[in-house]
């Protein structure tokens, strides 16, 4: 369970970011990985080179970032999310892209600068089912990607549809079902507004609000994946980003904060506490990856141009989870 989230800030900036939802930590840390990082493959055996420097949260296992969500030094972002129905090939194609689904944001943003430089190579991905290890299992994903023109669009696989690749005009993406099914779910939600309704006439009975916030009833409150689309995409489509002077990063976080998941809310089929680990948000004009934990509301910061991106080295940052209190007195 995860929700993902695109926004253009009043000063024409490009912010980028998801809720990880989760009942496990996974290693995760910040990590940048500069130009010209060498993998090798684990489908083909062979060596592969990135061109592009990245940051973004990652599981570093063998030298090698287990991106959950990334962006490069040219303001191109991928993340990915769970997608139940996500469907892998058994083996490799001739003449295709061959990876497995946990290398796909790492080839997405080392290799392209933009969405437009990207989409001629979308229909040569193919997507292997090679874990990473024994004790790394298969992940099921889908992902959404976005650039600097804040365009986006969301990648899937399913053994139904194959390979698909849709156009986010909602700038929002969470989990099952498809894609395509989520946007036209929105539909059933036209009439919700911010504005507070007027009175009504019913018969000879005249209705009035019971108080403020009412023009958003009807708006789904719980943590289901069609839900928390709903309402981001609703907090996304009404926020007034013109009346905001600053980066955008705190409007940001709270339009996350608004489908974050409490310790008790949702407990899996396994019993587990499933929480959102963290928050992200990544300024794709300035390669700022900023990041915020459920243990730790303080915002922690990595600007990737402030690394040497030719070190030829990963470099790991801590993980920020323990709560830092400014003291006043």
């Amino acid at each position: 369970m995860c929700t993902a989230l695109s926004l253009l800030t009043f000063n024409k900036e490009h912010l980028f970011g998801r809720n990880m939802d989760l009942e496990y930590t996974f290693g995760q840390t910040p990590v940048v990985v500069p130009r010209n990082y060498e993998y090798t493959s684990k489908v083909s055996g062979e060596k592969k080179q990135i061109k592009y420097a990245v940051v973004g949260m990652a599981s570093v296992t063998d030298n090698f970032p287990l991106f959950a969500e990334a962006i490069n030094e040219e303001g191109l972002g991928c993340a990915g999310l769970n997608f139940p129905d996500a469907y892998w090939e058994e083996g490799a194609k001739e003449g295709m892209e061959n990876m497995p689904p946990y290398e796909l944001i790492l080839w997405i943003t080392g290799n392209f600068a933009s969405l437009e430089e990207l989409r001629p190579y979308l229909d040569k991905i193919n997507l292997v089912a090679i874990p990473f290890s024994e004790k790394l299992p298969l992940p099921t994903l889908h992902w959404m990607v976005t650039d600097k023109t804040g365009k986006a669009i969301v990648i899937e696989v399913t053994k139904k549809d194959g390979f698909k690749v849709y156009e986010n005009k909602v700038g929002v993406m969470t989990n099952a079902p498809a894609f395509d099914w989520h946007t036209t779910n929105l539909r059933q939600y036209m009439n919700a507004t911010p504005v507070q309704p007027t009175s009504a006439n019913w018969s000879d009975l005249e209705l009035t609000p019971l108080g403020s916030a009412t023009g958003g009833i009807g708006l789904p409150g719980d943590f289901s994946s069609p839900s928390r689309f709903v309402r981001v995409a609703f907090l996304r489509a009404q926020i007034l980003m013109e009346d905001i002077k600053d980066d955008g990063i705190i409007e940001f976080f709270h339009i996350l904060n608004n489908v974050a998941m409490v310790k008790g809310s949702v407990i899996t089929k396994d019993g587990k506490d499933e929480i959102t680990q963290y928050s992200s948000c990544m300024n794709l004009e300035k390669g700022l990856y900023y990041y915020k934990t459920y243990n730790n509301n303080q915002v922690n910061m990595v600007d990737m141009h402030k690394e040497d991106l030719d070190s030829g080295e990963i470099k790991i940052f801590p993980y920020k989870d323990t709560q830092v209190v400014n003291t006043l007195n």
